[in-house]
């Protein structure tokens, strides 16, 4: 087993390798919906995801966690266009980064809110309520083994293990499966990752991006969401942490996982919260 000394290396060189993105692009039942591309000159006037303002696409800090950057990134503005999807169905969120290997293990979560009447294009975030839908965090519990990551095993770690080149970088799939027994209308979607490798620093880093979505089905179930500003703390277990020796149990951030009954004949569709005992 590695020394602790050893441990808090990897730690160290952790620090020294960015992962930084964004969403490039979703796919929906075949269909590819462009993200919002920073330093692109094309016309975006189609794009699905938020635009942001972070000059390396780097991390919203835990000194930011109560203000609106935390909402959908940094200077966050509205989407113009949105995913027709059908609630039930599977979506991919394509990210891309410039470097390939990933020192940014940690959990990925998932929230939708309501735009309500406004529309999500037009509607203010100050205002959106968010809940949870899906989370996955310490997938296996063991010692710290970067770059591996074949003994402590994360949601975003074992994401990046299937990772692929493209252009200048490389791109992450993240499989999202809307709820089955949503109420139809317009939502937000917000994708998150956070990093852990510098978070025995008090530097843990969330990965914010919002995605507006266009929800259609049967279901009349919308669970009480609340202000993106009030889901996370920075003395919350899963922030204030030290991932880098044995570790066997983290607790997620944020608010539980709502829960939708079940359709008739279906049985239940619940997520559990993925944390390892």
């Amino acid at each position: 087993m590695p020394s602790f000394t050893a441990l808090l290396s990897l730690a160290a060189l952790a620090t020294t390798v960015l992962g930084h993105g964004h969403v490039r692009r979703i796919v929906a039942n075949g269909v590819t919906y462009p993200g919002y591309e920073r330093w692109s000159n094309a016309d975006q006037s189609n794009t699905v995801s938020w635009q942001f303002s972070t000059e390396d696409e780097g991390p919203i800090s835990v000194a930011s966690l109560n203000s609106p950057d935390i909402i959908c990134s940094q200077n966050a503005v509205n989407a113009p266009a949105s995913i027709p999807i059908a609630a039930g169905s599977q979506l991919q969120v394509v990210r891309f980064n410039t470097i390939g290997g990933y020192e940014h293990p940690g959990p990925e979560i998932h929230y939708l809110a309501s735009c309500g009447d406004a529309g999500c294009s037009q509607v203010d975030k100050h205002g959106l309520q968010f809940f949870k839908f899906y989370e996955s965090g310490l997938v296996q519990g063991g010692v710290a083994d970067s770059p591996q990551w074949n003994s402590q095993k994360w949601a975003t770690t074992e994401v990046h293990k299937s990772v692929q080149p493209e252009g200048d970088g490389f791109v992450d799939t993240y499989t999202v499966t809307i709820p089955q027994n949503i109420r139809p209308g317009s939502y937000v979607l917000r994708h998150e990752v956070l990093g852990l490798h510098k978070a025995h620093e008090g530097q843990a880093e969330f990965y914010p991006q919002c995605i507006n979505l266009e929800i259609s089905g049967s279901g009349n179930e919308l669970p009480q969401g609340i202000p993106a500003t009030e889901l996370y703390h920075s003395s919350d277990p899963g922030v204030a942490i030290n991932i880098w020796g044995d570790l066997q149990y983290y607790q997620i951030p944020g608010p539980a996982v709502a829960g939708f009954s079940a359709k008739r004949g279906l049985g239940s569709k619940r997520h559990a919260r993925d944390i390892q005992h």
